[in-house]
């Protein structure tokens, strides 16, 4: 997979020193690669400590099972990979041209990653099915919001924060189509979505927002 823009967050919050910090990444990366690749029901531990070069003991001195280890793996991968707010700081840089980037990312993504759509639910539905950690999927998805709220207060938008929010829900929306109709063997005209996508939700005119 490509990345976007690293923006140096994590989900490992604990002190930790480099060496440990670098392992617990190893091992994400591993697991990020087979569950994506495979599919979260296939891949054993066995196999992410073989891919990572950790013993299995060392995968469960980090992670509390096979389930923790996906999500915080995602999570990881999707802070480091789909933030569109790098550019924020930056008062000169267009925050158009900031989500045409992300678009283009996104679609990039979803046309030659759709393993990866599969992996993100097959975790969110594994935690619906637990029960435990709602709150930290909510925290999640309320930063990924957050993130292109700013960009839309940038653009005068009238409700940044819903538009952001149908926007990424837009996406995941196709994300999801995407990996369907993939299966099916059916046409799928990524560049015309992404001219759609920019039309919409970048060059939206004074009224629609």
């Amino acid at each position: 997979m490509r990345s976007y823009i690293p923006t140096g967050r994590s989900v490992m919050s604990d002190p930790e020193t480099k060496p440990e910090k670098r392992t617990k990444e190893k091992i994400m990366e591993a697991a990020v690669d087979l569950f994506s690749e495979e599919g979260y029901d296939k891949v054993s531990i066995n196999r992410i400590a073989e891919k990572a070069g950790v013993s299995k003991g060392g995968i469960f001195h980090h992670f509390e099972s096979k389930y923790t280890l996906a999500r915080d793996s995602l999570m990881w991968w999707a802070y480091e990979n789909l933030s569109p707010d790098f550019h924020m700081g930056d008062p000169d840089y267009p925050p158009k041209k900031i989500l045409i980037g992300f678009i283009d990312f996104m679609m990039e993504l979803i046309s030659e990653d759709g393993q990866f759509t599969r992996f993100f639910w097959s975790v969110f539905d594994e935690s619906i099915r637990r029960r435990e950690d709602t709150s930290v999927w909510v925290d999640f998805l309320n930063e990924y919001v957050t993130s292109v709220e700013k960009i839309y207060e940038r653009m005068g938008a009238k409700d940044p924060r819903m538009k952001a929010m149908i926007f990424l829900s837009n996406l995941d929306g196709i994300a999801l189509y995407h990996s369907l109709i993939k299966e099916s063997g059916m046409e799928f005209d990524i560049d015309q979505l992404r001219d759609e996508l920019v039309r919409t939700y970048v060059n939206f005119k004074e009224g629609e927002r």
